[in-house]
């Protein structure tokens, strides 16, 4: 009888931090540890957090178009497809939105700040991002008082990557995970749900958004692209199970926005395989 495959994992923090996670059976430590390598490189170049990242040297840029590497071409070229998957609920061009809303610096330094005095009172809905970003080969746009915030939405694409090239592994970014094969046990690897409940994949992403971890007096980072501002949604968190990590990232913060009432149905309609939901009243996660 075959022995198992040996599970060499890695546990970490990074994107401001998050717990992140690289389980690999079958890899060697070598590999496990150029992933996580390749997470720290992937948020020093895409922070919003550091004005001399690719990213924030875009933003600063806006109104001309600029050469950017490969890397952020793909993740802008996936921030429209984000878009267009879920109708607009996800919008990158949130960066000044949530800097109005209070979140401006890290987490930690918006929680020492403390709250809010007020919302941002010239807050207005957001242009669909079609009409604001332009990405070209080797060049992109950003229109001129805009910016981007990959958040999520490059969190769940580097998951997908990282775990494809990995084969049989579960690759874990903050709440957006992919895992791909049989896992340690060949049954595959279990995955834990915002309501608490587990799913068992061997090729899917997993991924859960909410409001209660990125939360201070006063607002939260979740902007809803219909109003400008922190979305009043009535549901704590969403989980979401689809083909791969960027689709369950982006299926998850639109259902998050959608509310109690069509969170469900509304990821499922937009092609979620399960839905998991956590309302306030049951607690946080």
């Amino acid at each position: 009888m075959m022995a198992p495959p040996r599970l060499n994992a890695h546990r970490f923090r990074a994107f401001g931090g998050a717990v992140c996670e690289v389980l690999a059976a079958g890899c060697d430590l070598d590999e496990v540890s150029a992933a996580v390598a390749d997470v720290y490189a992937f948020e020093a170049r895409l922070t919003r957090f550091d004005q001399r990242s690719e990213l924030s040297q875009f933003n600063a840029a806006a109104g001309e178009t600029v050469a950017v590497s490969p890397l952020l071409e793909a993740l802008l070229r996936a921030a429209l497809d984000a878009h267009a998957l879920t109708g607009g609920l996800v919008n990158a061009a949130v960066l000044h939105a949530v800097a109005a809303a209070g979140y401006d610096v890290t987490i930690e330094r918006v929680r020492a700040r403390g709250a809010m005095t007020s919302p941002a009172a010239d807050a207005a809905p957001l242009p669909p991002l079609p009409e604001l970003l332009e990405v070209r080969p080797g060049g992109a746009r950003i229109a001129p008082g805009w910016g981007i915030d990959l958040g999520g939405v490059a969190k769940g694409w580097l998951a997908d990557r990282l775990c494809e090239r990995l084969g049989d592994a579960a690759v874990n970014l903050g709440g957006d995970l992919r895992a791909i094969g049989d896992g340690p046990e060949g049954d595959g690897w279990t995955v834990a749900l915002c309501d608490g409940s587990t799913v068992v994949v061997h090729d899917a992403g997993v991924a859960t958004s909410g409001t209660t971890s990125r939360r201070w007096p006063g607002g939260h980072h979740l902007i809803d692209p219909r109003t400008g501002r922190c979305a009043p949604t009535s549901v704590a968190a969403v989980t979401v199970v689809a083909a791969t990590a960027f689709d369950a990232e982006c299926l998850a913060k639109g259902a998050l926005l959608a509310g109690a009432a069509d969170a469900r149905s509304w990821a499922q309609a937009h092609g979620a395989e399960r839905v998991a939901m956590l309302l306030p009243s049951e607690g946080t996660r």
